[in-house]
């Protein structure tokens, strides 16, 4: 392949060199008459530029002398009234007459007034400031009959026209002196191109005149002086050069075609032994997804024994490293960690693949443990994890046979999918579950039982989205509970439906809540890497319900969400978390970054909460950088493409974007390549075992490493004892966030807060 490479480069070379040798000694007496035709073409233009530029100075002197011989002005010289300002010195005047500014000089050659604009910027001119010496520049004018071309260093070439201000009858005495200016930009010049059908730019002061250059090989231009040492260049084609190399060109074509195709034939054994190869292999790569295995397989473009070849293996080989770390990372993203269940997302995503069946129907399932607080506080945190997992492990063996699954979706809930909608099929899948959750569980030595309450919904019979079976089904289960607890409600046997009707009247309440000033801020802080210092709080709004008291945010944020009323409440939280920490800055002297959570509900009108957000920093004057959006890890699974424009805009306009609760939703790496968030809040439940769980600290250092790896910040949250703290600032520079700090509290409590974290570090 070599030999052919350099057989082809030999045979261009010698074809290209004996063109050029043809074009060398043909081309001085073939080009040299069209040079000359060339020349005479561009005088000819030159001369219109020059009575062109003669005419704008006629044109400037003769509006000059309108507004200088004239009652007005002269009036104005003497009263220096206002009203004559505002009537002929707008910005729109200056617009009409195509002029840029006035300087009305006195007799004694002092400044009485002087304005102007830019047009193309409307920006005021300083024009005492950017003219300089009034008299040297009068001395100017006048040695060229009234009217100049001068050079500034700030506008480039400047029209300048004076004359005499006297009453529109032409009497005196003489009031004084008007300079009119018209700065010569890009706008005049491009004008004087469309007007004269030329290619004209202003030209350095040395240039000399009168004389012609070539430009480029299409190009030659001559030098016009217009005044005061100042040059415009013109140019223009060389028209009848290239007509005349058109024709050279032609006289060669063969040999040209002759070259094309020698180049065409390289071309083709370069692509059959090389470029198709490797092309090949780039749209193999392109098509590679890791959700379907067949796709990582390279195809051997050939059996030849070359480095293309040893590419593919190589290729290959890292495609295999790739797909089995992917795996590990799906486990992270669709698998509950304690439990091995599938948790959330895995949920909504068994939930859309049946729901596109539109004779589907199954039953959601939503149960937790009755009293297992009581387990957590009696004998720790290890063994009421440890129950968790029995419990999975205990259901899954035992409802394997019926098709159905189990989730677990956080602390002691879970949900079950059964295919069964008959009553009696179904109630005998609750017993087993409560059954097998009633046995005797053997944790740490300790024996303890415990029991559940089952709440049922049916698809898409009460409801037809995820969220809504959810709710009901945890409607149920609360009904449950308040029936003694270890039994099971069907959603659709709640004829009182008690808590259906709190539900709804707090859904009522929420509507004015906002409007009868229940709702309040707390604020937790977010430390230092050191945990020393605070670096930002997160707002976190209360509800102090008249009736019930503090609402939980578990309880009426969903409430929100599903009336619509989440956009106005989100709106309120924007606004008063910025103002309180805009204002506690100022107060104490402080630059406190403020972390804001939006909804769900608000990511679906992206274009109206990105417009609230820039009213409201520029409202309270609050610095784009210090404010965090934080959106919820799962709440980016639909409409992930608006989801990445969205943080883009937020990214455009400095402010920080914060990926939350990391590792309880999609938590796949490509997935957070692709949002290109700047902070990512690695939720509280994978530090719960650590470090006293190998596995779950070598996760987290795992997370930790790569997270560092992509440079994204990182705020690690839910810690809450020494050992955790000093666990998480020993391995990285996470941000720390928890209980062990500070439980959320109101704002003016935190300078509190402060002081005793500087007590305990001096």
């Amino acid at each position: 392949m070599k030999l052919k490479m350099k057989t082809a480069g030999m045979i261009g070379i010698t074809m290209a060199a004996f063109i050029v040798l043809l074009f060398l000694l043909m081309r001085p007496v073939i080009l040299e008459d069209a040079k000359r035709m060339d020349e005479e073409s561009l005088k000819t233009d030159m001369e219109r530029a020059e009575k062109y530029i003669a005419s704008e100075k006629a044109n400037l002197m003769r509006h000059n002398k309108d507004w200088a011989v004239w009652d007005d002005t002269y009036e104005f010289m003497q009263n220096r009234s206002p009203k004559y300002i505002e009537s002929n010195l707008t910005q729109e005047s200056y617009r009409k007459t195509g002029t840029n500014f006035k300087l009305y000089l006195n007799n004694n050659g002092d400044t009485v007034y002087s304005a102007g604009y830019e047009l193309g910027m409307g920006t005021l001119i300083g024009v005492e400031e950017d003219l300089g010496d009034t008299s040297a520049l009068l001395s100017r004018i006048d040695e060229e009959n009234g009217v100049s071309v001068l050079w500034n260093d700030k506008y480039g070439p400047v029209l300048l026209a004076a004359e005499e201000i006297l009453t529109s009858e032409g009497k005196g005495p003489v009031a004084g002196r008007l300079i009119t200016g018209a700065i010569l930009n890009d706008a005049f010049f491009d004008k004087m191109e469309d007007d004269l059908a030329i290619n004209v730019r202003t030209a350095g002061n040395a240039e000399e005149s009168g004389g012609i250059r070539e430009v480029d090989g299409n190009t030659i231009s001559g030098v016009l002086a217009i005044g005061n040492g100042l040059n415009i260049e013109v140019e223009r084609e060389r028209k009848y050069y290239g007509q005349k190399a058109k024709s050279m060109n032609d006289l060669f074509l063969a040999l040209s075609v002759a070259t094309l195709l020698l180049v065409l034939l390289v071309h083709y054994l370069l692509d059959l032994l090389i470029v198709s190869r490797i092309s090949s292999l780039s749209l193999q790569l392109k098509d590679v997804n890791f959700d379907e295995a067949h796709s990582l397989a390279v195809r051997k473009s050939q059996a030849i024994p070359d480095e293309i070849t040893d590419l593919e293996t190589s290729i290959q080989d890292m495609l295999d490293s790739l797909e089995k770390a992917h795996i590990d990372v799906s486990k992270l993203a669709f698998f509950d960690q304690l439990t091995g269940l599938p948790n959330r997302f895995s949920l909504y995503r068994e939930f859309l693949s049946r729901a596109e069946d539109p004779e589907t129907s199954f039953a959601v399932l939503f149960f937790d443990l009755d009293g297992f607080k009581r387990i957590n506080d009696l004998y720790g945190h290890s063994s009421g994890d440890e129950m968790l997992r029995q419990v999975g492990e205990r259901l899954t063996g035992s409802l394997l046979h019926t098709g159905s699954q189990l989730y677990r979706i956080g602390g002691d809930e879970f949900v079950l999918l059964s295919p069964a909608t008959g009553r009696e099929e179904l109630t005998g899948q609750i017993e087993e579950v409560m059954g097998a959750i009633q046995k005797v569980f053997v944790l740490d030595k300790v024996k303890t039982t415990i029991s559940t309450s089952i709440g049922v919904s049916f698809y898409p019979a009460n409801a037809g989205t995820l969220d809504d079976l959810l709710q009901y089904a945890d409607t149920a289960m609360y009904t449950a509970k308040k029936n003694g607890k270890n039994t099971y409600v069907f959603y659709e046997d709640l004829t009182d439906r008690h808590l259906h009707k709190y539900l709804l009247n707090l859904k009522t309440d929420l509507s004015d809540a906002i409007a009868l000033d229940q709702f309040f801020l707390e604020y937790q802080p977010i430390m230092d890497n050191k945990g020393r210092s605070i670096k930002a709080v997160e707002a976190l709004i209360r509800w102090n319900h008249p009736k019930e008291g503090l609402v939980a945010p578990l309880r009426f944020i969903p409430l929100a969400e599903e009336s619509g009323m989440m956009r106005e409440i989100g709106e309120w939280v924007i606004r008063q978390a910025v103002g309180e920490v805009q204002n506690w800055n100022a107060t104490y002297g402080q630059s406190l970054s403020l972390a804001v959570n939006v909804s769900k509900m608000q990511l679906k009108f992206k274009d109206e909460l990105l417009a609230l957000i820039d009213d409201v920093l520029r409202e309270h004057d609050f610095p784009a950088d210090k404010l965090q959006i934080e959106i919820t890890e799962s709440d980016t699974v639909a409409e992930q493409k608006e989801i990445v424009a969205f943080i883009t805009a937020l990214k455009e306009r400095g402010i920080q974007v914060a990926l939350d609760d990391f590792g309880v939703g999609t938590s796949a790496l490509f997935h957070l390549l692709e949002l290109d968030v700047d902070i990512v809040k690695i939720d509280r439940s994978f530090l719960r075992q650590v470090p006293s769980s190998k596995k779950d600290t070598a996760l987290l250092k795992g997370i930790y490493s790569t997270l560092d790896e992509l440079e994204i910040k990182l705020v690690t949250e839910g810690i809450e004892t020494a050992e955790q703290r000093d666990f998480v600032t020993a391995k990285n520079d996470s941000y720390l966030q928890g209980y062990y700090f500070s439980k959320p509290l109101p704002l003016d409590r935190l300078r509190e807060v402060q002081d005793s974290l500087e007590g305990a570090v001096l």
